[in-house]
């Protein structure tokens, strides 16, 4: 049963991830007002697209569809999508804070998922709201949309308005928590990784969606390029991580990533070899280490110690080759693969909203840093963890917020 409301003190947290809404949930059972702000057209994060969480592999939309529908229909918290902070400033004894809330054109409320708009649609504005998104219904992209109208007289329930405007609030509180995750980054600035030369080197993000069981394939593992399974894969650890020329910290997800997504190709398709190149094998969460030798112990799965130097298409497309030194047997090798898949270059969502509009204060790598005692933070914007870490912290941050204490 939850605590009794609190209507002199609301908290905003920002951002919608699995951090952002363990908060939020932990604050409204508390008997707190919170209002949750995320500015991608739904709730859930990156931990939406993903198809297994590691070390359980149970599947990672279960548990997080439940809580986001229980965020959304608890009555003491206002989900703020597609909306951003646009400034913060202290008001007597409150925090003023102002939202800015870019329009969906279709009103959720409204939209029953007939798809009908989809087809009017020239320049594919029109977004399905994917396999778990909650609630569900379709949106339009903002910088596609050329506001030509033709979706809406198609649509059975008025639900689309591409006249609306954007719209800004001012909503009093007296706590914040950032909670704003973080993002895959383009690695072709990093040449000796092929990124953008074949359609088969992909980010660890970009696999994942690929060989999702909720994905385009439906569980199977197919190549991007040619829709056939790949005989080989290469995964590549600390690609732009522990790396002084983009991101010098450890990512901290990565090495778990890979041996899950190894094991899942096995499990899918036995014949696939899988090869991981790894820097250092950090397995240090409870139950972490006993999933690594689960993996290694008699398995197929072909872990190389060496970090490749460079990664380029064969000629007419014909595989991927990748060249590097196996510091063990301190040898060099080239070794051609069908699919290459780069893990590591996360960078804090926070990183590249300082360019865009407001962020609080940032060190170097776009961490959080110099908190005031009414803001506190958790999951990836204070340091990069997983989503176990991620939900303890946000845990704990809504504790602090819920008696006042500083970060």
């Amino acid at each position: 049963m939850s605590a009794k409301p609190d209507f002199g003190k609301a908290i905003v947290v920002i951002g919608g991830g699995v951090a952002g809404i363990t908060a939020a949930l932990d604050l409204a059972k508390a008997g707190t007002l919170v209002h949750l702000v995320e500015k991608s057209p739904h709730l859930g994060g990156q931990v939406s697209s993903l198809d297994k969480l590691y070390p359980t592999d149970h599947c990672a939309f279960c548990p997080l569809w439940t809580e986001v529908r229980n965020c959304m229909l608890h009555p003491l918290v206002s989900v703020h999508t597609c909306s951003e902070i646009t400034s913060i400033t202290r008001k007597d004894n409150s925090l003023s804070v102002i939202l800015e809330k870019q329009p969906r054109y279709i009103d959720e409320k409204r939209c029953i998922l007939c798809a009908r708009c989809v087809p009017q649609c020239s320049v594919d504005a029109v977004k399905p709201p994917g396999e778990h998104i909650y609630p569900p219904s379709y949106y339009i992209d903002l910088e596609t949309c050329t506001n030509c109208g033709d979706c809406v007289d198609i649509c059975p329930t008025s639900a689309i308005d591409i006249k609306k405007q954007a719209e800004q609030t001012e909503i009093a509180v007296q706590d914040i928590i950032w909670a704003t995750g973080f993002q895959d980054f383009d690695l072709s600035a990093l040449e000796e990784y092929g990124y953008g030369t074949h359609p088969d080197i992909l980010s660890s993000l970009e696999f994942e969606d690929l060989t999702a069981e909720s994905g385009p394939n439906r569980g199977a593992i197919l190549n991007k390029g040619n829709n056939r399974p790949p005989g080989s894969i290469a995964f590549i650890q600390c690609a732009g991580a522990r790396d002084l020329r983009l991101f010098p910290y450890c990512s901290a997800v990565c090495c778990m990533h890979a041996l899950k997504q190894a094991q899942w190709v096995k499990r899918r398709n036995p014949g696939i070899e899988c090869v991981i190149f790894f820097t250092d094998m950090r397995a240090e969460g409870r139950h972490y280490y006993e999933y690594y030798l689960r993996e290694i112990d008699g398995s197929a799965i072909e872990l190389i110690r060496g970090r490749p130097g460079l990664i380029y298409p064969m000629p007419a497309q014909d595989g991927i080759a990748v060249k590097y030194e196996n510091t063990t047997t301190q040898t060099q090798q080239i070794r051609k693969f069908d699919m290459v898949v780069l893990n590591g270059a996360l960078q804090p969502s926070l990183a590249k909203a300082q360019a865009s509009g407001y962020s609080p204060d940032l060190n170097t790598e776009g961490l959080l840093c110099g908190i005031s005692p009414t803001i506190k933070f958790c999951g990836f914007c204070r340091e990069p963890v997983d989503v176990e870490a991620s939900v303890i912290q946000a845990s704990s941050a809504a504790l602090r917020a819920h008696v006042g204490e500083k970060q």
